[in-house]
């Protein structure tokens, strides 16, 4: 059988709605036209009607080609912008929105995107998704070990309103032989990180009043989950003369956007990845990706971009 892949014929769509018609599986009638299995059962499930119809799906196969060679001939700036947001390790989704925002004439989607990105042979540049990020659990027995611990119920309300620059939420993320304390400011969704050798109190707490010196006139709360790391926190809201305040045990969700930015830095170092082995400047490289990739959530504008449109002059401290 030929590998070379070949666009299916009418007359072998004719063939295809004959054989189906008689009650053949996919991979008979693929044995039958020495064609790929794979070739038949997508064609099969590409049927737009219960029964497959020749002529409706040559018709549907003939438009999606003429979309593609659409594609493949847009302006070489689109591709461009799509090459280098792929570089940057954004998403179809964030290269579409983001072109909305920069060139409103423009009409892209994501599947335009897509397209793009297939048809130049970028697959591979596609941002890895990996496992699924899952938070650690929360344990009791860490609440009951930090010292005067003050329960998010007693937050401020106006935390939760996103309006006010300067509350943050604080978790670690492991690796192999090291580990990244994040923090997460909840309107801009800016996120500092560096790494430390283990989670003592000590190291963490230290790690945290570095990450937020020169941010200290816009440090208002500091949000953790009930780690042990933690324990030093009132030393931390000594320094930055803040408040903390800690979630819930098994509430990993009441710190969602840590969680989520926690997330994305897997996708740059996934479980297992030696952590201990990144220098300051490779952590520094993938803080600024991440400052710098737009967000739905934010109406596909960075967070730096946000944090320039709230008129706060920190840009030089990140």
């Amino acid at each position: 059988m030929n590998n070379q892949y070949k666009q299916l014929t009418l007359k072998e769509r004719y063939q295809i709605e004959g054989l189906n018609e008689l009650g053949f599986s996919a991979r008979t009638i693929a044995t039958k036209m020495e064609r790929s299995n794979k070739t038949i059962a997508r064609e099969l499930r590409r049927c737009l009607t219960s029964k497959y119809c020749a002529k409706a799906a040559h018709a549907h196969a003939s438009t999606i080609r003429m979309q593609a060679r659409k594609f493949t001939k847009r302006s070489q700036e689109l591709i461009d912008k799509v090459e280098g947001s792929l570089k940057l390790s954004f998403t179809p989704e964030q290269i579409a929105g983001r072109l909305a925002r920069e060139i409103p004439t423009l009409k892209v989607c994501c599947n335009t995107v897509y397209s793009i990105v297939f048809a130049q042979g970028w697959r591979h540049q596609l941002a890895r998704q990996g496992k699924r990020y899952k938070p650690r659990k929360d344990t009791m027995a860490g609440a009951h070990l930090i010292p005067n611990r003050v329960d998010i119920d007693q937050r401020p309300k106006e935390v939760d309103d996103k309006q006010e620059i300067g509350h943050w939420e604080g978790d670690t993320v492991y690796g192999q032989d090291g580990y990244l304390v994040t923090l997460t400011e909840r309107v801009t969704k800016l996120l500092l990180t560096c790494r430390v050798k283990n989670k003592t109190k000590k190291l963490v707490s230290k790690a945290i009043k570095k990450l937020l010196k020169p941010f200290k006139h816009v440090c208002h709360s500091i949000t953790f989950d009930n780690g042990g790391e933690f324990a030093g926190h009132q030393s931390i809201a000594k320094a930055l003369k803040c408040k903390t305040y800690f979630a819930k045990p098994y509430h990993s969700w009441q710190r969602g956007l840590n969680e989520n930015t926690n997330g994305l830095l897997r996708r740059f170092y996934p479980k297992g990845f030696a952590i201990g082995q990144l220098t300051e400047q490779d952590i520094a490289d993938t803080q600024m990706l991440i400052n710098f990739r737009p967000r739905k959530s934010l109406n596909y504008l960075t967070p730096i971009e946000v944090l320039l449109n709230k008129r706060v002059s920190l840009i030089a401290a990140i």
